[in-house]
């Protein structure tokens, strides 16, 4: 009663969902070598750290593609700790919503119960962490399109593949320099991280973002004079590794590629 699966392709490392035929068991089989990562997905890992979305002091280095027909589904499941916290699911294609809960029941093929239903949105980017990735299982029942997701993890050294060679792409990576901007005044309650407010209060260690950083301090430059803005723009963008070109509109259809080299 698990449902119809998904297909997976994995980087970084091989990973086991259940006990194999060689009697590996679940987790990161050290003695397979796995392709490293794509080019675009290092991209995809230089922005979120850039953008202040994952910590640099966790750096995904390995990834699963996940590929979904129409209902395919994931079982509830704790992501396995051969994985550091926080990890992260970036979604693309089409909006399906995700499962929490501590006693997760299977209702029927693709069908689940849980405590707690969030959405993900396209190119949304869900961070899990503390309880919501340890104590709470979590599940993606049967989705209604096609949809792909791709989760980035970063493993434990201690379960290193034998021969894996670390990516020299993401070293040191480093957040953009914030802007000298005062932020405005914000109710003692309030938040600073775009939380899902259906989950604020029931899974506090699970955060859903979809907008980059980026684009909020583009809001506090407009509010500023404009000398002052172009400033806070040059103080910023003198210090990261980025170029205008290299982030565009996740929703354009006309930018061109940018040719410059990550090397």
């Amino acid at each position: 009663m698990r449902g119809k699966g998904r297909v997976t392709i994995q980087f970084g490392c091989c990973y086991n969902y259940a006990t194999d035929k060689d009697g590996n068991l679940p987790g990161i089989v050290r003695s397979v070598e796995a392709d490293p990562m794509a080019p675009l997905l290092i991209s995809m890992i230089k922005r979120m750290v850039a953008w202040r979305v994952l910590p640099s002091t966790c750096v995904p280095n390995s990834c699963i593609i996940n590929l979904y027909d129409k209902d395919d589904c994931i079982p509830p499941h704790i992501d396995h700790h051969d994985f550091l916290r926080p990890f992260c699911t970036v979604s693309l294609l089409s909006e399906c919503n995700i499962l929490f809960g501590t006693n997760m029941k299977v209702l029927g093929p693709g069908e689940f119960s849980g405590s707690l239903a969030i959405p993900l949105p396209l190119g949304s980017v869900l961070i899990l962490k503390g309880n919501g990735a340890d104590i709470a299982k979590h599940c993606v029942p049967a989705v209604p399109a096609k949809r792909i997701s791709i989760t980035f993890r970063k493993m434990d050294d201690r379960k290193l593949p034998y021969r894996y060679t670390p990516d020299p792409e993401l070293r040191n990576l480093r957040p953009l320099a914030s802007p000298s901007v005062k932020p405005s005044a914000q109710p003692a309650h309030s938040s600073p991280q775009a939380v899902n407010p259906h989950s604020q209060n029931l899974m506090p260690d699970v955060r859903l973002t979809t907008t980059p950083a980026s684009q909020s301090r583009k809001a506090e430059f407009q509010a500023q004079k404009p000398e002052t803005a172009n400033q806070g723009v040059k103080d910023s963008m003198s210090s990261n590794p980025f170029r205008a070109n290299d982030f565009p509109s996740l929703s354009s259809t006309s930018s061109k590629p940018s040719k410059r080299s990550w090397k």
